[in-house]
């Protein structure tokens, strides 16, 4: 019901397409089930206009055979007609609907919370994109009308069969159980597989993925041949899945081919005895009766192989929208409904006992309470694991807090409109990112519409002005993969600027100078002084001598607060901060 669900949300809209293409799909296998009839039929009069010739009296029957090849004529061209109209629509709804379906996933992952993302792998989404959507549009374009025809000319010639001769329908359908059984076990078995297969590509592609993106570390700990292995393992699982879905699917065809052989050999002897020992009817009625059953029997199987032979894309199709629909399932980012915009902070944040975690009975934080007024630097340290990210996380509404509040002018977050708050809410990932483009699309990344004076504006604040305009395209020079011309001190100094430029009332900095030398960081935290100046922020620290000057330092550890203070206060207090601080002096 899943699938079905899914398919219908695309094709619903096109219901005349699929009006037009059911009625020539209706005529095609009209066309189709009656040429076996009226080629029986010109057996017939073709041994009926022989024994005329022997008795001179050929006229007549040269007119009913001339009747009976038109009357094919007409059919084999409302096949053509009517099959090429349905392909073709059919063809434009399919292209027509993956793409919607392709956007519609693409919106999906923007609404989509940040746990959903913790939980999957990046190359299990991707797949979802490429694997998943190519085999619904390779399928659908290659096996649905070749389905829907064939599921129509199959009850076409079951109605015109036993409209011919009941005894001869029923000798052709007898080993229909036999091959309905065989069909059951052996399409069971392929999606069963072709389910694995599916889950093994995704799992693949995000081992691919990891490993590409983390190539550096590879080679640095010299463990690429451990990949090598780790990938062979995988992949191995990838092509045993395969191997036994493709199998199964490609087994169908011979079979029911077989049973097609077997039948028409049934039909022979079996109709032929029967209908030549039958008084009643003549022998050129009986001739033409057998060559008419005979090809009953051929065209009877062929519907069943069409459909047997399409459904291993098929099934691939319907696991890759089990896997979509999965996304399209899963929670989004709850957004209250006419909720105010939030577009200054006049008073301050105020983090109220707030619990949180992850994973139920797993707590992260405990009853934490922090207070920061307007314009205040509020630096938070600890050890890792602490649960520091954790109340960055919360202020920006990646999650939401399981109890206690964040609130921002006394108003708890998750009331004011969420894109208005994040766009306030200015965040420096220890992890820059750049985005392939200009420098200058990179650092007007948030305000698309930013004129060249204000891009150099934050760009001098945050001192990477002046190496931008060394580069010979200086501001108009492309970034990518593989044009990466920047050191990570400089890539944080981008993404400075980036975040300078959204002008935000609230600004968290997460262990932005972790990654870099003491000269980066010297101007990395100058920087960051331009970008804090007047604005309301928090800033994870590692380094503690940038956090000297902190209005207040939260000491986290286990999730609790267990001190909190100025840089003098928290020394003269003697406790965990102090040890901190005194240890890593002495280290550097």
């Amino acid at each position: 019901m899943k699938t079905v669900r899914f398919f219908w949300n695309y094709f619903k809209v096109y219901k005349l397409s699929f009006v037009i293409v059911i009625l020539m799909v209706a005529i095609a296998t009209i066309a189709q089930a009656l040429f076996p009839v009226f080629s029986g039929q010109a057996v017939t009069e073709l041994a009926n206009l022989v024994l005329a010739y022997q008795n001179g009296t050929s006229e007549l029957a040269w007119q009913s055979l001339s009747a009976l090849m038109l009357n094919l004529a007409l059919v084999v061209l409302a096949l053509v007609v009517s099959s090429l109209i349905y392909m073709t629509l059919m063809t434009r709804v399919i292209a027509e609907s993956t793409n919607e379906m392709r956007k519609g996933l693409f919106g999906k992952l923007s609404r989509l919370t940040v746990s959903f993302f913790d939980r999957h792998q990046d190359g299990d989404i991707l797949s979802r994109f490429t694997s998943d959507l190519d085999n619904i549009l390779q399928a659908f374009n290659e096996s649905l009308v070749q389905v829907m025809s064939n599921i129509a000319l199959y009850i076409g010639l079951i109605f015109v069969m036993f409209s011919r001769n009941v005894t001869l329908a029923l000798i052709t359908v007898a080993s229909t159980p036999v091959a309905f059984l065989m069909l059951v076990f052996i399409v069971k078995m392929a999606r069963k597989y072709t389910n694995l297969q599916q889950k093994e590509v995704g799992k693949l592609n995000a081992y691919m993925d990891e490993s590409i993106s983390g190539q550096k570390a590879v080679i640095v700990q010299g463990i690429q041949d451990d990949i090598v292995a780790g990938f062979v393992e995988q992949n191995e699982r990838v092509r045993k899945a395969t191997f036994k879905g493709r199998m199964f699917s490609g087994i169908l065809f011979p079979v029911m081919n077989g049973m097609s052989l077997v039948n028409t050999a049934i039909v022979i002897f079996a109709g032929s005895a029967v209908l030549l020992n039958d008084p009643s009817i003549e022998t050129t009625t009986a001739l033409g009766l057998i060559v008419m059953f005979t090809q009953f029997s051929q065209q009877y199987y062929q519907p069943i192989i069409q459909v047997a032979a399409s459904w291993g894309s098929l099934q691939l199709a319907f696991t890759g929208a089990d896997r979509i629909q999965e996304m399209f399932d899963a929670e989004e980012e709850i957004r209250p409904q006419n909720a105010p915009a939030f577009s200054e902070l006049r008073e301050g944040v105020e983090i109220s006992h707030i619990d949180f975690s992850y994973v139920p009975d797993k707590p992260i934080l405990k009853d934490v309470s922090i207070s920061a007024p307007k314009g205040q630097m509020i630096a938070v340290v600890g050890p890792t694991g602490s649960g520091k990210t954790t109340i960055m996380n919360l202020i920006n509404r990646f999650y939401d807090v399981d109890a206690g509040s964040i609130c921002f002018d006394g108003k708890d977050i998750r009331d004011y409109d969420l894109d208005s708050l994040r766009s306030k809410v200015g965040i420096v990932l220890q992890d820059s990112v750049l985005f392939s483009g200009t420098i200058r699309d990179n650092i007007r990344f948030g305000v698309p519409d930013a004129s060249q004076e204000m891009v150099e504006a934050a760009a001098k604040a945050t001192h990477i002005h002046d190496y931008i305009e060394s580069l010979p395209d200086k501001y108009d020079t492309l970034i990518d993969d593989e044009q990466n011309i920047f050191s990570t001190g400089q890539k944080q100094l981008i993404s400075i600027a980036r975040t300078l430029m959204t002008d935000p009332q609230v600004l968290i900095l997460d262990e932005a100078t972790s990654n870099v030398d003491t000269v980066t960081e010297s101007k990395i935290q100058h920087a960051m002084e331009a970008v804090v100046a007047g604005r309301t922020s928090f800033v994870i620290a590692h380094r503690l001598k940038t956090i000297l000057n902190a209005d207040q330092i939260i000491v986290l550890k286990d999730g609790e607060v267990i001190e909190r203070g100025n840089h003098h206060e928290l020394l003269k207090l003697g406790g965990f901060y102090s040890e901190l601080y005194h240890n890593q002096f002495v280290f550097e």
